[in-house]
This record gives structure tokens, C-alpha cells and sequence, in this order.
């Protein structure tokens, strides 16, 4: 099922014993996986995350009776899935006890899984990222309503765009209003702004090609590498939105595309910056800002400030080479 399909299913009575949840947008797998775990209400839960995965500890938890609890659950958050028979073994496990629970979060951007959604007999929701400005705005609501925030429309309209569509940053943000109502003007005074940043500023030189270690430096005292790599990514992904849409359609209806229509002057920037790119230095760079977001997110050793310039290095030869790409 689908994000709507989940919310629909989260209103009523009846929840299933155990959910998968994965996709191409973590945000929308966390903020899911909170509001399952509400729902079922359980008395105990053991975590077990990424490399703390253990088969034999996962199904004992289940198996077992505890003295202090009635309703267990078991949240298992993966980059890689398991094996078919240890989820369908943990389901089966559900399946035998009604005070049993399983919520699988697989943190993987891969394409559909079929054989996970066997093995959870279509309880299961997949996520795709925001496609504009309106989709994004409903998540943020979902987010303020589960932080009791009162927000107004344009407060949260304001708060995407100041954070340049990043719902990581713009969601962490609304936690210092929880229990609140606010407007576009407390937004505005209490936030921190990449903006702030100069964001647009960093990205035109990066496309530019200009060296920006100095620039680098002042970013990462404000924010980590992933927001930046995430800012950077969502991004160039407007960009090729454009770019593909010109092409599909023979023109650009930035309304369409964005949600929302942009003073004439950005617009002609972001055309300008779009076409500047063919479709093969795309593909290359949503690799490339994928596999550093992997390596960031999974390996302990990395020194991650370092990595962060050498993938940038990286990237602006990417924006150069436009004779390899086409």
C-alpha cells in the first residue's frame, strides 16, 4: 500500500500484528513507524538497530513470556533485509501469539520489494518523496499535529521552503514549538535558515565550479554532513525535474513542478541551472550523493568532514566533464 492507503488504515480499529514500512524517503519510514508503534500500544519493546540485528535474539524475545509484560514488540531497522525465512520465521511468531508485535523499517532506496511484501502478506507501506511543495506541506502537518503543534499553513509552507524542501531539517525545527500554535512570523524570528547560510549562494559556485572548502567550513559548523549532502541532493533533483519535464512536455510549468510559482528571476535561474545538465550527469550525481549518504550512515571509522570535501571534489568534476556525460 501506498502513504494514503497507511493513514486510511491507521484511523480505524483493526492494525495488523506486524508492518514493514520502506521506500525512497526515510523521513516518511520514521514518521510512520511512530505513529504504527502508537497504535499498538504495547507494554515492551525491544529495538534492534542496523548492525544490532540478531536472528536468534529476535525470535527468542518473541518466543519467550515475560513476568512484566503483556503486549511485546519487536522493531527491527535494517539497511540490508534479512533472509525471507528469519522475517517469515518473526511473522509467524506474531501469527501464534495476539500479544506479539513486528514493525520492520528497511532503510533501503532500492526498488520494489516484491519478496518482502510476500513474506508480509501486503501489510506493508512504500514511500516516494515528496513530488512538491503541497505533499511536503502534509507531512509537516502530520508532524506538528504528532508534536501538538497549532500551525498555520503558511508557517509550514515557509518552513519547507526556508529549508530548502529538507523535511529532516524543517521537522526538527518544529520540535522547539511543541505544545504551540504558531505563524509564519515565529517561524521566521525562531528558526534557524540555511538561507541564513547562504545555501543558494554555495550551490550556484558549486555548479560554477569554484573551490568551496572555506564555504565548506562555516556550513558544518551549523548543520552535519548528511543535511548538507540531503540539501544538496533535493537540490539537484529540482533541477532535473525541470530538465526532464522540458523534455516530456516541451515546455516548463514551474507551478506543476514546484507547487508554487517563483519570483520570474529564480525561475530563470533554476531553468538556466537545469538545462546546464544532461541526463547522464544526473544519473552520476544522484549516485554518487546516494553512496556517500550510505557510507556516512554506515561507516563509524569515516572522518566524516574529509569525506564530505572528497565527494564534493567529486561531484564538481561531474559538473565539469560535460563532453563524458552527454
Amino acid at each position: 500500500m501506498y502513504r494514503k492507503d497507511l493513514q486510511n488504515l491507521l484511523k480505524g480499529n483493526y492494525f495488523p500484528h506486524f508492518f514493514a514500512l520502506y521506500g525512497a524517503d526515510d523521513f516518511q519510514t520514521e514518521l510512520f513507524a511512530s505513529f504504527i508503534k502508537e497504535k499498538f500500544g504495547v507494554d515492551e519493546c525491544l529495538k534492534l538497530y542496523f548492525e544490532e540485528y540478531d536472528f536468534a535474539r529476535a525470535s527468542d524475545y518473541l518466543a519467550s513470556t515475560s513476568l512484566f509484560s503483556e503486549k511485546k514488540l519487536l522493531e527491527l531497522k535494517c539497511f540490508k533485509k534479512p533472509s525471507k525465512k528469519e522475517l517469515e520465521a518473526l511473522i509467524s511468531l506474531c501469527k501464534q501469539s495476539e500479544d506479539n508485535f513486528f514493525l520492520f523499517e528497511l532503510y533501503d532506496e532500492s526498488s520494489k520489494q516484491n519478496e518482502l511484501e510476500k513474506s508480509f502478506e501486503n501489510n506493508f507501506a512504500r514511500f516516494f518523496k515528496p513530488n512538491s511543495a503541497k505533499e511536503g506541506i502534509e507531512l509537516l502537518s502530520l508532524k506538528a499535529k504528532e508534536l501538538d503543534i497549532n500551525a498555520t499553513h503558511n508557517a509550514l509552507l515557509f518552513l519547507y521552503q526556508n529549508f530548502d524542501e529538507n523535511l529532516y531539517l524543517a521537522s526538527s525545527e518544529l520540535n522547539k514549538f511543541a505544545g504551540l500554535s504558531i505563524d509564519e512570523n515565529m517561524v521566521e524570528k525562531y528558526c534557524f535558515s540555511l538561507s541564513v547560510l547562504g545555501f543558494e549562494s554555495f550551490f550556484e559556485q558549486l555548479l560554477q565550479g569554484k573551490d568551496l572548502r572555506v564555504e565548506l567550513e562555516k556550513f558544518l559548523e551549523n548543520f552535519n554532513e548528511i543535511a548538507l549532502l540531503n540539501s544538496l541532493s533535493s537540490n539537484f533533483y529540482r533541477l532535473f525535474k525541470i530538465n526532464l519535464y522540458a523534455k516530456i512536455h516541451g515546455k516548463v510549468d514551474l507551478k506543476e513542478l514546484l507547487g508554487y510559482v517563483p519570483p520570474p528571476n529564480v525561475a530563470s535561474k533554476l531553468q538556466t541551472q537545469a538545462f546546464a545538465l544532461s541526463l547522464a550527469q544526473y544519473q552520476k550525481i544522484f549516485f554518487l550523493c546516494l553512496q556517500s549518504e550510505y557510507e556516512l550512515k554506515t561507516n563509524s571509522k569515516l572522518t566524516k568532514k574529509e569525506f564530505l570535501i572528497s565527494t564534493l571534489l567529486e561531484l564538481s568534476q561531474i559538473l565539469k566533464n560535460k563532453k563524458e556525460f552527454k
